[in-house]
């Protein structure tokens, strides 16, 4: 392994039996013929990767991918059945909290005895077990039998002992949301602080935003095998394109086929019906996907009296508009919009049924215009405009047509603040 890599995983693959009943494990075993009564699953199939010194990586996929597997192989926790994984640097990983505590022990023993698990002396674990106990903030129960710790307790002190041991490698799974608000933050800050200080990361999380805001690099696994790796926006985006058409695929009505990397193209439509274009600078890159049984037309911003733009000014009423039309009958439809900052993250957006909108019924070839007009808010800068068609199937969600990306805009303010978002804060001084 060079010096740049880390970690390298080399064609690994994890392997189960999977059994129809346990009395079928007795006769596999002693059956003369060696006759086998399993199926095996892989897990984890024939996975390469590598992740460079200092990088923050995530790792996405359905539930049943593989992710924790082969977070658990990399850790050692796992052996694979093939391949080999090779890692250069001390591995803190936070995947079970507080898997390895004994109830009967304090907080302060069990500190010792996880630290001595992660491989430190107990010379290291003196210099850092009062960053622990500040960490977890559990005040004199650091003293008390793990087994009178509340849950939040627990795991925050789980938490303070992963992070404060000087890990070269910080493994996270779905960990980062634990305790209250204030822990939360402090578990934030110290990930920003890992990163900082060159500590790499692999991150596991559902919360995509997340992987979108911290990660430089990510790879999609989907049934036990990497299906997409690249710029974490770019997976991301892939991610929601597979969840979508694994719904559509499974209500497919067949009269429209689910969009696919393959057959992802929406017909062309009367250009008649296209009256804003060359109004907005659109995105040609966008990411769209549906199942087509609606189609977004176009969509754009306008000012009150009816003026395209897309360099917006703070503090001032403004429309998204979005034109759709109807290729098969549909009930009750969900139209939304989402606004995103330039890596991705969602800063706001909503829908009809978020607010409670009554959309009808709707048959074939019925055109909308959806209108949603509201204050901008949004401080000085860019920003990217989403915009969906969606809806319901018995009690399953399926996208009919989302267009992520599809334009961006500017917003410029008169005054300065903080952050993303302006809250008009009205201040008042009175002496007391």
């Amino acid at each position: 392994m060079d010096d740049q890599n880390i970690i390298s995983v080399q064609n690994v693959t994890k392997t189960y039996k999977l059994y129809e009943k346990p009395s079928d494990r007795v006769k596999e075993a002693f059956h003369p013929a060696r006759k086998r009564y399993h199926t095996p699953f892989n897990a984890v199939n024939n996975i390469s990767l590598t992740v460079k010194r200092g990088d923050t990586v995530g790792i996405i996929g359905r539930n049943g991918s593989g992710k924790s597997t082969l977070l658990q192989i990399i850790c050692g926790i796992l052996n694979p059945n093939q391949g080999k994984v090779v890692v250069d640097g001390r591995i803190s990983a936070l995947l079970e909290l507080g898997a390895g505590f004994n109830p009967e022990f304090s907080g302060r023993e069990n500190v010792y005895l996880n630290a001595s698990i992660l491989g430190l002396k107990k010379k290291e674990i003196d210099a850092c077990f009062d960053k622990i106990v500040a960490f977890a903030d559990i005040g004199n129960f650091i003293e008390q039998p793990v087994k009178s710790y509340s849950s939040g307790m627990y795991v925050r002190l789980a938490f303070a002992v992963a992070i404060n041991v000087n890990p070269d490698i910080l493994i996270v799974d779905e960990a980062l949301s634990v305790g209250d608000t204030l822990f939360q933050s402090k578990c934030y800050a110290k990930f920003r602080e890992f990163q900082k200080d060159g500590v790499t990361i692999l991150f596991v999380t559902h919360a995509l935003d997340l992987i979108t805001r911290y990660c430089n690099h990510a790879y999609l696994l989907e049934k036990g095998s990497i299906r997409a790796s690249g710029p974490a926006k770019d997976v991301v985006d892939e991610y929601n394109r597979i969840v979508v058409n694994h719904s559509n695929r499974a209500l497919s009505s067949g009269k429209f086929p689910s969009s696919s990397q393959d057959d992802n193209t929406f017909p062309q439509k009367d250009r008649a019906e296209l009256q804003w274009e060359g109004l907005f600078q659109v995105n040609p890159k966008e990411n769209r996907y549906g199942d087509r049984q609606a189609e977004i037309l176009e969509a754009g911003i306008f000012s009150i009296s009816g003026k395209p733009v897309q360099s917006l000014l703070k503090g001032e009423e403004y429309e998204f508009k979005v034109k759709v039309r109807f290729n098969s009958a549909v009930s009750d439809p969900i139209f939304s919009y989402t606004v995103k900052d330039v890596k991705g993250f969602d800063i706001s957006g909503t829908n009809t049924l978020f607010e409670e909108v009554k959309t009808g019924d709707f048959l074939e070839n019925d055109m909308l215009l959806i209108t949603f007009r509201h204050t901008m808010l949004l401080n000085s800068g860019g920003y990217l405009l989403s915009f969906g068609c969606a809806g319901h199937v018995g009690s399953e969600y399926i996208v009919h047509d989302r267009r992520y990306d599809y334009m961006t805009f500017e917003v410029n303010s008169l005054k300065p603040s903080v952050g993303f978002l302006d809250m008009e804060s009205k201040i008042s001084i009175s002496k007391i």
